[in-house]
C-alpha cells in the first residue's frame, strides 16, 4: 500500500492528466447516451399519439362500426364538435377569443382511429389510410405523415450521431485509461528491479499497481458520475431514466476498471522482460 501511494504522489502530474482525461471522455459518453435515450423518449411521446382523424360525410355511428372491422385499428372513437373545441382551447388557449368570435361552427364531430402499435410505420399507416378512405361515407382521412416522417428522420440523424461518438468516447476512454496507467507504472521501473533483485514475488510486485489502477479507475469514476448526475438531474433526466443511467455507469465503472488493471499489468511484463 506503501508503494500505492508513493507511486501515485511521485506521478502526481501524471495521475491528474490521467484521471481528469478518464473523466471527461466518460462524461461525454454519459451525455451522449442520454441524449439518445431523450430522443428515442421523444420519437415514442410521437408513436404514441399516432391516430387518424376521419372526417364522415354519413352517420358518424355507421362508419364507426364499419372501421372496427379493418384489420390494424385498435379503437374508434366519435369526437363531438364540443369535445373537438375544448381539445383545442386546451393546446392553444391563446386563441380562445378568435374562437368565441368565430363561434361553435368551425368545430364538427370527427371519428378519431386508433392504429395497432405494429402498425405505426409509416408505410403500415399510408396503407391502412387507403383503406379507411374506401369505406363508404368517409369523406377524408388525416395521421400526420409530415410530422411522424420528420419525427423518424430526426430520431435516426440523432442515433447515427450518437452511436459514432459513443464508439469514439469509448475508444478514447480505454485508451486513456490503458496507456496513461501504462505510463505512471512504467515510470517505476527502477523500483521494481531493485525489488525483483531482493526476491520479491512477481505477485507481490503486482499488487500495489493493481491497487493503483483500481485507485485512477474509481476516482475517475466517481468525478464522472456526480458530474454527469448533478447536470443530468438539472434538467430531469435523470430521474426519468434512473435505472438505464446505473447500469450504464456500472457498465463503465468495470470496463474502465479492467483497462487501468491491464495497463499496469502490461506495463510491469514490459519491466520484467526488459522492454525500455
Amino acid at each position: 500500500m506503501k508503494e500505492t501511494l508513493r507511486a501515485f504522489i511521485v506521478g502526481s502530474y501524471r495521475s491528474f492528466f490521467t484521471i481528469a482525461g478518464i473523466t471527461l471522455s466518460l462524461m461525454a459518453a454519459f451525455m451522449m447516451f442520454n441524449l439518445l435515450l431523450v430522443s428515442y423518449s421523444m420519437y415514442n411521446d410521437v408513436r404514441k399519439d399516432i391516430r387518424f382523424e376521419i372526417f364522415p360525410k354519413g352517420d358518424p355511428k355507421v362508419i364507426r362500426e364499419r372501421l372496427k372491422i379493418i384489420g390494424g385499428i385498435k379503437d374508434v372513437h366519435i369526437i363531438s364538435g364540443e369535445q373537438a373545441r375544448r381539445e383545442f382551447l386546451k393546446f392553444y388557449p391563446q386563441f380562445k377569443s378568435l374562437v368565441n368570435e368565430l363561434g361553435d361552427e368551425v368545430f364538427y364531430t370527427i371519428i378519431r382511429a386508433y392504429p395497432d402499435e405494429h402498425w405505426k410505420e409509416s408505410g403500415f399507416l399510408d396503407m391502412m389510410a387507403e383503406k379507411i378512405k374506401l369505406v363508404e361515407g368517409v369523406g377524408g382521412v388525416y395521421y400526420g405523415k409530415k410530422w411522424l416522417e420528420s419525427a423518424s428522420t430526426f430520431f435516426k440523424v440523432i442515433l447515427t450521431m450518437v452511436i459514432i461518438v459513443m464508439v469514439i468516447t469509448i475508444s478514447i476512454t480505454l485508451v486513456i485509461s490503458f496507456y496513461t496507467v501504462r505510463f505512471v507504472v512504467s515510470n517505476r521501473k527502477v523500483y521494481v528491479d531493485i525489488l525483483r533483485l531482493a526476491g520479491v514475488s512477481p505477485f507481490r510486485l503486482r499488487i500495489p499497481y493493481i491497487i493503483l489502477s483500481i485507485i485512477y479507475s474509481l476516482t475517475s469514476w466517481i468525478l464522472a458520475t456526480s458530474l454527469s448526475s448533478y447536470i443530468l438531474n438539472r434538467f430531469g433526466t435523470l430521474s426519468k431514466f434512473y435505472a438505464e443511467n446505473i447500469v450504464l455507469y456500472a457498465v463503465f465503472l468495470f470496463l474502465v476498471m479492467l483497462s487501468c488493471v491491464m495497463g499496469a499489468l502490461q506495463a510491469l511484463r514490459d519491466i520484467e522482460r526488459g522492454v525500455p
